[in-house]
């Protein structure tokens, strides 16, 4: 077609190469040999292209050209665009904006440098062959590239138009096919160097040092190569991002995957939807049912098995708890058990078929699962919230037996088809229809018994298979089919006994035997004929032998038999633990396992509803314990003999007595060899996976206790009003630490962040006040991390109360107005009440486990990187308080961090930990509901979107691109009209997410309802019940048929919800008959669904919850300080520093900060009165005490240090009870052989301790030894005191090695002392004061002399006195003329000695010198004082290292339910501590305890600084005797109906006072500490209304 090709005057223009896609001009192009041009171009244009140019008529040349290249650019731009298109809509924000972060741009570079064209030659050429690279023709292309270039386009064009594509073949699939042919055709190039003349070797030399010659194939691929370059890549996330990132973000494929898939997000993973790792759920349909729900409908819970199926004793359920001792029996509903297992029939085939998730079945098709009785005045729920859950892990579990209860069939159908002729009833008829359907562990046995009785076929099976698939298959092993071939089968048989037969007969109770038959001969007369030298037994007594086993083997395969003895050893077994040598040494009477160190025999239910068995296997994994699962001999026995009947012969004589007793044997084999053990094993994993769902549990319903709230509201605010939060914090109380304030406005947003140096200061007060005043918070929260945060508190409280009684107006009485104290208590609590309460801004505490979460994660830093950590603290406080729920949905998968559950929630799984507790907060989101628009707007809300029902983390991240996309929602139709969301995931999502609207301005048209909002949308009604609701709201508002019509069907809705009395005229409506009438109907039970839609229509959207909680004092305490009533409770033992000495009374801290008051009577017996404290004690001297008043509101204890009373007190206090089943004859036993032997290897002349730091060395050599080793570094040695003692020589310093102490415990030795002392050394030497000893004098001298009239001091090693410092002073204004005066300090484990003070650390020790040389000065009369030291003032900023009391664990709480740890008083004896009335704590106008008065100190009027107040029952002895009565065992049981719509249950009351004590102290033994008595449960303290949930102490 000669007319394309033109003159050479029109040639030049061509067609533009762009290989970076933008068009520019094409005046540059080449005009070389056109007519070479266009003889290459002839025989590419098909004759329809020249019909084409025929019909063009008179148009020239230079126009048509023009034309097509117009067209041909078009028709690119416009594929280019579809492209952008196409792959815009298929990213989601969050990977668009991904791509953009990492990319750096946002559409193709331009950076690439220009391709050169490559001729297209064919690939059919380059295919067959014929043409490859050669050296000679590498650059032969340059000449005519040009001409090539329009060939090229032109050659393309008409090939993209006239291509024959294979049938239904895609433009992808196109491009694809030819990039791929492209590919080939290189590869093709580079694998025939042979044809260039070349061998292989010369050419991948040539390759190596020119390359493939393929750097300009650009330039060679003509139109189609052009256009591949032209279009961009396809970008994968994976080509851009690192997998990590990708799975972090869950935007992999198979993410897009689950979010893409109509199916809840949580019905599609195994685990959480929120773990790292999702495991995919089987991909199958779910069994009948009502196949599935015959095999759950006992296991659901004790509660449905007691009132439905009779299961349990009569007045068994439920069981006593706290809030109900004495609980009223369950009526027993025996006559609804088929209308209850129908019931869980429906409820598995919503689950598991119709795909609904369990909050929307308990919400909105409750009905479903309840049966109206009475006329509709009374129901029976037959499943609860919590049993629904339990039925879904259940249809889980029975989803997984079917399946491979399938597999056995699918293998036994494979089995028929090659032998048809083959039966076996026992497989049709017990095994595959009731057996293997009885639990995962049955379904597995059958298939192994099917793989034991018929392994030739399986395998002849598989070998078949494998020829099938062509793949190669390594021989197996037969395992006992050897055994089981040949003649020995004879004398089996001649065993008379069907294990089948017996396993029938076995496991049906009322089964009648059938008697085997008995040989002719005795049984080793009959083995006899199967031995000889030509069989495989020597002997009839070995082939006897083997018959027994293969028979043995036969009875412990069998499913039937090994279910019955899994049953037996769950109802019958017993487990015992036994101590390991070191397990008797590291398991004293602190250690947490010793409640079950010497655990006897204790039977295996006992262990239902405890953590135990998961501490035990802690134990054992740390080599302390090994435990043991067996079984009674007596219920052994009873097994056994069972057994045998089924096997025994009746008849009498020789041969059946003969006979019988073999068979015996074999049943007291297979019992005691292999069931009983294969039992205990099953046992073992049955009890750990029992425990661990009982840990699980009780997180997540602790977890729903703490979400399940509102947001905290004063009585003045309105109903889901959100509070505007003044968040304050002074971070760990140091003086470094400022005071932060952040204030949050009532939509969550940062208003103010300011800090504070303190709450005293004229001018700081003036501060906060100005802030208070301008920003009007409804509450001030305070936080933070020690004791200091409550003198905050306390602070901030007086600040606020100033401020109320200044905008009152009005003056607060003054005490010399009243003639007594009482009256001006009276006076000053009716003025709070009358003018401080209504004006006030509460301040409070509040749980601060998620903000300390907050404080240091990376998001909290990217989120507010200006914000300080304190800062970050406080804002995660003022969230918390606006809505806890949505600041535990913010932790994500992090919330398996926080303690639901001490001492027992590290030893389950986080994976199984986080499915539960996920599943908590489904629940707690979905009662509340969220409203989309708004939630997906704010970032910090959409944290809530992946817990409603039929989401998840990807669901919820599809729908906010969508909704971002639309823009806001209108109406619910939206969530499908818009592809938001499949039917089925519409089904369970749509009641939860609201619209809101204004509902004065919304105006309804019959036409476009679609696009119309709905009042109903603003509800929690679902859609599939919008009938219901308008059908009653026209019935309310007494209208007719013809009244509504022509209008919007929500017409009437709306005008009820307008209406101010719409909850009267809802109320007239006659919902029970209503109901009962749907349900006589066949319309089904619609009573909860009606009720819900009238609270719905009269308050929507209403918060049902409890109100906001705020904890407790001993939460506070606990939260603040670590200590808890296990720890500093009445009776306990602390070690406390004395900060201030008086007269009368004495000022101590604690370790953990909290203060201890000693006052005089409480420091010497009867016998030994002491007069005055200050002959007694000195500043900074530690004391062991004994607390006979805990006051958590005031942060401070109340201590005794009187022989008597040490005598009595608690050192530690286990948090389990005593176990009853603990062998105490066992223990004693135990511990007399631990001590011989510990006897006995001391008398050995060489004693040998297999330890590192173990040598035999005398003193001498020892020192040589450490004299090149590290600072604290030990030998260990033999004593010279002898076999029983070993001695200890340590490294203090360089050429400073201290030989002083003899031990009898090498452990002690390294830790509690070695150690301990070698950490004051570094602590030390860290010191700024510290110098080496050379170095010492010269540097006090020079500091004095360049800072004249000033005095200097500091620290080195003492290397004179090995285990001491010196502390070495110079003072000008002495007598000495400076003279460097040296004082030794000894250093003790944990403490340092100067004179006659122990101080904790290096700050105390300090001060310690400075107030013992200002007193030594004025005993001189010199009237100097060292500077830094302030009369009366105690040092701030010192504490013991570890800040809690030794031998306390760190975070405990107190033990519920003991007696007060009380030894009964002595005759003549000072009266008791325990018995004395408390101090009343001052309340102040807040409601809250005053713990220092007002201003933060102690109150003067009264003796002793505190004022008198009416006595009150004794702390710990408000119940009969000297403790709380009893407590009940354990009740964990969620209230009935859950913490759904309807049933939330209000707050628990406080926790009284006093519990937890353990019963009388018993006396201390010889030579050790008391015992301790046991005390509770030890849960996080973060609610004391966990003592209401889990009733009492111990496992």
């Amino acid at each position: 077609m000669s007319a394309r090709s033109g003159s050479a005057s029109e040639e030049g223009s061509g067609d533009e190469i762009r290989p970076h896609g933008e068009e520019h001009d094409s005046s540059e192009e080449s005009e070389d040999d056109i007519e070479e041009a266009k003889r290459i171009a002839e025989g590419f244009i098909v004759d329809e292209e020249e019909d084409d140019d025929e019909e063009a008529g008179e148009e020239d040349e230079e126009t048509r050209k023009r034309r097509r290249r117009e067209k041909k650019r078009r028709r690119k731009r416009e594929a280019r665009a579809a492209r952008r298109d196409r792959d815009h809509a298929e990213l989601s924000e969050d990977e668009l904006e991904l791509l953009n972060e990492n990319r750096g741009l946002a559409g193709p570079s331009t950076s690439r440098p220009l391709k050169r064209l490559r001729r297209r030659s064919g690939s059919g050429a380059t295919d067959e062959g014929g043409g490859g690279p050669a050296l000679k023709d590498m650059f032969a292309d340059d000449e005519g590239r040009f001409e090539d270039e329009d060939e090229s386009d032109m050659g393309d064009f008409i090939e993209e138009d006239e291509e024959e594509a294979p049938t239904g073949e895609t433009e992808e699939q196109r491009r694809e096919r030819r990039r791929e042919e492209k590919i080939k055709r290189r590869e093709a190039a580079r694998t025939r160097p042979d044809l260039a003349g070349v061998d292989r070797g010369t050419w991948d030399a040539i390759v190596d040092v020119f390359g493939g010659g393929n750097d300009y194939d650009w330039a060679l691929e003509g139109e189609e190569g052009l256009e591949e370059e032209e279009e961009p890549k396809e970008i994968r996330l994976e080509d851009v991002f690192d997998p990590s990132e990708i799975k972090e973000r869950r935007l992999g494929d198979e993410d897009r995957a689950i979010a893409n898939n109509d199916r809840p997000e949580r019905h599609q993973l195994v685990n959480s939807t929120l773990s790292d790792n999702p495991i995919p759920a089987p991909d199958m349909l779910f069994p009948p049912p009502e196949l599935a729900s015959g095999w759950a409908y006992n296991k659901i819970s004790v509660r449905t098995g007691y009132i439905f199926c009779g299961m349990g004793e009569e007045g068994t359920y439920p069981e006593p708890s706290f809030l109900d001792p004495n609980p009223l029996p369950a009526v027993r509903r025996p006559d609804l058990v088929q209308e209850y297992i129908s019931a869980v029939a429906r409820a598995l085939d919503m689950m598991f078929v119709q795909n609904l998730e369990v909050p929307y079945l308990w919400h909105y098709k409750r009905d479903a699962f309840s049966k109206l009785e009475n006329q509709g005045q009374s129901s029976v729920q037959f499943l609860e919230r919590d049993e629904l859950w339990t039925l879904y892990n259940l249809g889980t579990r029975f989803r997984a037996i079917y399946e491979r209860t399938e597999q056995m069939k699918d293998t036994w159908r494979k089995i028929k088809e090659r032998k048809p002729e083959i039966e076996d009833a026992y497989l049709i008829q017990t095994l595959l229809p009731s057996v293997c359907m009885m639990s995962v562990e049955a379904a597995a046995e059958g298939n192994e018994w099917l793989g034991y009785h018929y392994a030739e076929d399986i395998r002849r099976i598989k070998e078949d298979e494998a020829i099938e698939e062509g793949k190669k298959r390594l021989p197996e092993r037969l395992g006992h089919e050897d055994l089981r071939s040949g003649p020995i089968m004879k004398l089996v048989e001649a065993f008379g006994v069907s294990v089948p037969q017996v396993a029938v007969t076995f496991n049906d109770p009322q089964g009648t035997p059938t008697a085997p038959k008995n040989p002719d001969k005795l049984p080793t007369d009959v083995a006899e004929e199967y031995a000889g030298p030509s069989t495989s037994f020597l002997t009839g007594e070995d082939a006897l032998k083997a018959a027994s086993h293969i028979l043995t083997l036969d009875f412990s395969k069998d499913p039937s038999i090994r279910q019955q003895a899994r049953e037996f050893i769950e109802a019958c077994g017993v487990v015992s633990v036994t101590p390991t040598e070191r397990g008797m040494t590291v398991i004293d009477q602190y250690h947490l396992y010793y409640t079950f160190k010497f655990l006897t025999r204790k039977p295996v239910s006992d262990f239902k509803d405890s953590p135990q068995f998961l501490h035990m296997l802690k134990a054992e994994d740390e080599g302390l314990v090994n435990i043991s699962i067996d079984v009674q001999d007596d219920m052994s026995k009873q097994f056994i003999d069972t057994l045998v009947r089924c096997v025994h012969s009746n008849d009498y004589g020789e041969l059946s007595t003969a006979w019988n007793a073999v068979r015996e044997q074999v049943c007291d084999d297979v019992v005691k060899k292999y069931l009983i053990p294969s039992g205990a094993r099953w046992a073992r994993e049955h009890l750990r996976g029992q425990a661990e769902e009982y840990v699980a549990e009780r997180c997540r319903i602790e977890l729903e206790f703490r979400v399940n709230v509102r947001p905290f509201a004063t009585p003045r605010m309105e109903q889901g009003e959100t509070p505007s939060v003044l968040a304050l914090t002074n971070g760990k109380g140091d003086a470094r630490d400022a005071i932060i304030a952040v204030m949050l406005d009532d939509e969550g947003n940062i208003r103010a962040q300011t800090k504070f140096d303190n709450l005293r200061d004229q001018a700081d007060r003036d501060s906060f006040l100005e802030l208070v005043e301008r920003r009007k918070p409804k509450v001030v929260v305070v936080g933070g991390l020690s004791v200091h945060a409550g003198k905050l508190r306390d602070e901030a409280a007086a600040v606020l109360r100033e401020l109320a009684i200044r905008q009152s107006g009005e003056n607060p009485p003054v005490s010399e107005s009243y003639s007594n104290h009482d009256d001006f208590v009276a006076a000053t609590g009716d003025f709070d009440a009358r003018v401080v309460q209504p004006r006030v801004v509460p301040v409070i505490f509040a749980a601060d486990a998620t903000a300390r979460m907050y404080m240091l994660s990376d998001e909290a830093a990217r989120e507010h990187p200006t914000l300080p950590v304190n800062g970050r603290y406080a804002l995660a406080l003022a969230r918390y308080t606006q809505n806890p729920l949505n600041a535990y949905a913010k932790l994500g998968k992090s919330v398996t961090e926080i303690t639901f559950m001490e001492h027992h929630q590290k030893l389950i799984s986080q994976e199984k930990l986080l499915l539960h507790l996920e599943r908590g907060l489904v629940n707690a989101v979905c009662f509340m509901g969220i409203e989309v628009n708004s939630c997906v707007a704010d970032p910090y809300q959409r944290a809530m979107l992946p817990f409603i029902a039929g989401l998840g983390p990807r669901k919820a991240n599809a729908l906010i691109n969508g909704v971002q996309r639309l823009g806001a929602l209108t109406n619910r139709m939206q969530f499908s009209d818009a592809g938001l969301f499949g039917p089925t995931v519409f089904e369970n999502v749509a009641g939860f997410l609201c619209i809101e609207h204004d509902l004065k301005d919304m105006l309804l048209e019959e036409n476009n309802p679609q696009e119309q909002p709905d009042p109903l949308d603003m509800t929690r009604i679902h859609p599939e019940d919008y009938e219901f609701a308008q059908k009653m709201c026209q019935d309310a508002l007494d209208l007719d048929v013809e009244d509504v019509e022509g209008q919007h069907k929500s017409d009437v809705v709306q005008k009820l919800m307008l209406m101010d009395d719409r909850a009267r005229m809802l109320s007239e409506l006659n919902l029970d008959d209503f109901a009962y009438n749907l349900q006589r109907q066949g319309e089904g039970n619609k009573r909860h669904t009606l009720g819900e839609i009238v609270n719905e229509l009269i308050s929507y959207r209403a918060d049902r919850r409890p109100g906001f909680y705020i904890p407790s004092d001993w939460e506070v305490v606990a939260m603040l300080t670590g200590e808890t009533e296990r720890t500093i409770g009445r009776g306990m033992k602390v070690t406390a520093t004395v900060r201030k000495v008086l007269a009368s009374r004495a000022f101590c801290q604690l370790e953990s900060g909290m203060d201890a008051i000693l006052e005089r009577d409480y420091a010497g017996d009867d016998n030994n009165p002491v007069s005055s404290l200050e002959d007694v004690l000195q500043s900074r001297q530690a004391i062991q005490a004994v607390v006979i008043m805990p006051e958590p509101a005031r942060f401070q204890v109340r201590i005794s240090i009187r022989p008597g009373d040490l005598a009595q007190a608690v050192t530690f206090l286990q948090p389990f009870r005593d176990e009853k089943y603990n062998d105490v004859a066992r223990q004693i036993a135990a511990e007399e052989a631990a001590t011989q032997r510990k006897r006995r290897a001391a008398g050995t002349m060489k004693r040998q301790i297999n330890h590192p730091n173990w040598h035999i060395m005398n003193s001498g050599q020892a020192e040589q030894f450490l004299a090149s080793q590290h600072r604290g570094d030990v030998v260990v040695r033999p004593s010279s005191k002898g076999p029983d003692h070993i001695a200890v020589t340590w490294k203090v310093d360089e050429d400073v090695i201290a030989n002083r102490y003899s031990y009898s415990d090498i452990d002690e030795l390294i830790i509690n002392h070695v150690k301990a002392m070698a950490r004051k050394v570094d602590e030390m030497v860290v010191h700024e004061k510290y110098r080496p000893e050379h170095e010492l004098e010269a540097y006090l001298k020079n500091y004095v002399q360049a800072h004249p009239g000033r005095s200097m001091y500091g620290f080195s090693i003492d290397s004179d006195r090995p285990g001491f410092l010196k502390l070495c002073f110079l003072n000008k204004s002495t007598k000495d003329g400076g003279v460097i005066q040296t004082w030794p300090v000894k250093i003790l484990p944990g403490a340092y000695q100067l004179n006659n003070a122990e101080v904790p650390g290096v700050t105390e020790l300090c001060n310690a010198f400075k107030a013992q040389y200002s007193s030594r000065l004025a005993e001189q009369g010199s009237g100097g004082k060292t500077p830094g030291i302030r009369a009366g003032k105690t040092p701030l900023g010192g504490r013991t290292p570890g800040g809690r009391t030794p031998g306390m664990p760190l975070g405990g709480t107190t033990p519920f339910g003991g007696a007060t740890g009380r030894t009964p008083v002595r005759p003549g004896m000072t009266p008791n501590p325990y018995g004395a009335p408390p101090q009343q704590t001052p309340v102040n106008a807040f409601g809250h305890a005053t713990p220092y008065g007002g201003g933060g100190g102690y109150p003067n009027g009264a003796q002793g600084g505190y004022p008198q107040q009416p006595p009150r029952p004794p702390y710990g002895m408000q119940g009969p005797g000297m403790g709380m009565p009893p407590m009940p065992p354990q009740d964990y049981a969620a209230p009935p109906g859950g913490y759904g719509m309807g049933g939330a249950p209000g707050m628990p009351p406080q926790m009284p006072m006093g519990m937890g004590m353990g019963g009388p102290a018993p006396p201390n033994g010889q030579g050790g500490p008391s015992r301790a008595p046991q005390g509770g449960m030890g849960m996080n303290p973060e609610r004391a209304a966990m003592l209401a949930r889990q009733g009492g102490q111990g496992y």
